[in-house]
């Protein structure tokens, strides 16, 4: 099986590295910590088992991949600023490819599925708490389950042979016959946690999970979302809800994605999580006053951090 991961991230270093152990030919483009990972591969620590993982080859652009990958999994993240299809384009070069998108965020298929419609589309959550430590280093502190689905809908040869390849590693991955509606399930955690975090001035899950005002306010976020989902056609129910807020009392102390990304002055995913979110809602008339505060919120707080830590552009102090 021969794999290319676009985005060598704490997430595709750790799922592309198991795949390795499986067997399979994997491949990675990496940029920020491309040195290290040429010159010796990545070292993981992991809940599951640490391990080093040594790609087949180490590449700065999906188009310096010889010859036809049978799965490409795009592990980057949902901004206004990533062309997702200009970073696939380069490596898609047989419709025999599969495209797989390990990312967060509601409606974020279309687009590819557009661009690439001969291709068969794997979508894919993961819950799995990962970070990267120090460059060529990645920390994984909690889950490591994959949800994957064809999109829109139904189970493929393709879809399991990838899943055997990660039960051969150990790694949970379930076939979802409904992608979409475990999409929204995701988004039940990803919209409340992943941006109070951030508001709440740097919370991890043990600070939002102590049954007061923080995790009462995720609750809440949760019922909007669920009332956005149902207007939608996906049958969603306060049930899963209380589900979610249950593993994130039993999860390990961790900085969400968001946060980390935050603290180390990065675009944030607003418009994948919030702000689709929001627009799905406005096309189905439903009101959402906490998630339309969190977002107008959000959206000017990663503005500002972004230029705190642009040197050239840093915001002078008062």
């Amino acid at each position: 099986m021969r794999v290319l991961v676009l985005g060598a991230g704490s997430v595709g270093v750790y799922f592309g590295g198991r795949l390795a152990q499986s067997g399979a030919e994997v491949s990675v483009v990496a940029r920020r910590d491309y040195d290290v990972a040429v010159r010796s591969g990545y070292e993981v620590a992991s809940i599951a088992g640490d391990f080093h993982f040594t790609p087949h080859l180490v590449l700065k652009d999906g188009a310096d991949y010889p010859g036809v990958a049978d799965y490409v999994i795009l592990c980057s993240k949902v901004l206004p600023t990533i062309d997702r299809v200009a970073l696939l384009r380069p490596a898609i070069r047989s419709s025999e490819t599969v495209i797989v998108l390990i990312q967060n965020g509601i409606d974020i298929e279309e687009e590819i599925k557009a661009a690439f419609p001969e291709n068969e589309l794997l979508s894919t959550i993961a819950y799995i708490g990962a970070s990267r430590p120090a460059s060529g280093k990645v920390l994984h502190q909690g889950g490591g389950v994959l949800q994957m689905g064809e999109y829109p809908r139904g189970i493929s040869p393709a879809l399991e042979r990838l899943t055997a390849a990660f039960a051969a590693a150990n790694v949970k991955c379930e076939m979802m016959e409904d992608i979409v509606f475990t999409r929204w399930n995701k988004l039940l955690w990803n919209l409340p946690y992943n941006p109070v975090s951030v508001l709440a001035g740097g919370a991890d899950t043990a600070r939002m999970s102590r049954r007061d005002e923080l995790e009462q306010l995720c609750a809440d976020l949760m019922s909007e979302v669920i009332r956005v989902a149902n207007a939608a056609g996906v049958a969603l129910a306060e049930p899963l809800a209380e589900n979610q807020r249950e593993y994130t009392r039993n999860f390990p102390p961790y900085k969400t994605s968001m946060l980390q990304d935050y603290e180390a002055g990065r675009a944030l995913e607003v418009e994948a999580i919030l702000g689709n979110t929001l627009r799905v809602a406005r096309r189905y008339g439903v009101e959402v006053p906490r998630i339309a505060c969190c977002y107008a919120l959000l959206k000017s707080v990663d503005e500002l951090n972004r230029l705190r830590h642009a040197p050239e552009k840093r915001v002078p102090a008062k």
